[in-house]
């Protein structure tokens, strides 16, 4: 089930034995497992009947979940990432699954057990592809689109506000996916426009602090367009921030592959709606990638993401220091695959 489903189900007085909890949206995972700890855990009681479990096994587990409630009908038991669910393998891991498959086929009814993870499951081990079957899986997503707005308004509403529906494609853009970042980015908004009753996309330029993503697209803006000088400069504006190069790398590595996917698909014919929808892209963003590689063909975004990943290479490897890979993956993206000159620097 998604999220929604998880709160209407709540709501409703309808509960799962097991639960697994998993994806990047942290700020409603974590709101999800508050409101089911509210629902089921009577006031003043709490603390008998909720258990939190990390780095346990999988007797230490069931011997939690088979604990009776104190006072109620149901106790809580968190199992916060649990490493047989996670990649790697962990010690005694086989014994652990086996164990909990085989307690797992008829958990008692007195306890709600929640498999909470903060890190990606991994879907080809035994347990994780069984609790993914269970109608107790959910899968927190990133908001997107719609339910992005409805969200940021909700929040919103209480200050008297709302964003205008550019304000909300470029805020979708600058300050990332993740629901924590952008909450602080809308306190900030409230605060700014004062008694002003919408958020307008020049207020969102103004305040919105840009995420490592933004500004690698701005950078990659740069260099695509043939202007090292201005890449080079943001480049070093993002190394004085929160990025250092081994980040920078990484992100122009998934930009221009989703950059290559998308030229491809739009030369195979595809509309950009359909893309919005198939890569779960931010209107704004989808528009502005389209934009930024209409005139490259897609072979040479290709060869750019390559020239990524061989930069990354060069740094686990240890041929080149993480600056040096940097600053020759920046003269490459700059560049292009066919060309003999250096690319032009800006005019500025």
């Amino acid at each position: 089930m998604d999220w929604n489903e998880l709160y209407r189900s709540i709501k409703e007085g309808r509960f799962e034995r097991i639960y697994l909890f998993t994806g990047p949206e942290e700020l409603i995972k974590r709101d999800a497992l508050a409101a089911l700890r509210a629902r089921l855990l009577p006031a003043g009681l709490e603390a008998l009947n909720d258990a939190t479990l990390e780095g346990c096994s999988a007797r230490d587990i069931i011997d939690a979940c088979e604990t009776l409630p104190v006072m109620c009908e149901r106790r809580v038991v968190v199992v916060r990432d649990w490493a047989p669910l996670a990649s790697g393998k962990a010690k005694a891991e086989e014994e652990d699954v086996e164990r909990m498959l085989e307690w797992l086929k008829d958990p008692p009814e007195s306890c709600a057990l929640v498999f909470y993870m903060s890190v990606e499951i991994d879907g080809r081990k035994k347990l994780p592809a069984y609790l993914k079957k269970l109608p107790g899986f959910v899968s927190f997503d990133y908001l997107t689109g719609a339910t992005l707005t409805k969200w940021c308004n909700q929040r919103l509403k209480p200050l008297g506000k709302r964003m205008q529906p550019a304000a909300m494609d470029l805020l979708g853009m600058m300050a990332g996916q993740e629901l924590t970042r952008i909450a602080g980015e809308l306190d900030k908004l409230a605060a700014y426009t004062g008694d002003a009753a919408e958020i307008s996309p020049d207020a969102v330029r103004a305040v919105v602090t840009p995420s490592p993503e933004y500004s690698v697209f701005v950078i990659l803006d740069h260099l695509l367009a043939g202007r090292l000088k201005d890449g080079v400069e943001a480049a070093n504006a993002a190394l004085r921030g929160d990025s250092n190069p081994v980040r920078l790398i990484a992100l122009f590595s998934s930009q221009l592959r989703l950059d290559a996917h998308m030229k491809y698909a739009m030369d195979s014919g595809a509309n950009l709606a359909e893309l919005q929808r198939a890569l779960n892209l931010n209107p704004y963003r989808a528009k502005m990638i389209q934009r930024q590689i209409r005139s490259i063909p897609a072979e040479a975004l290709k060869e750019r993401y390559l020239a990524c990943v061989e930069a990354d290479y060069a740094i686990k490897s240890g041929a080149l220091r993480d600056r040096a890979a940097l600053d020759m993956l920046i003269l490459k993206l700059a560049i292009a695959p066919d060309a003999t000159k250096p690319a032009r620097a800006s005019s500025k």
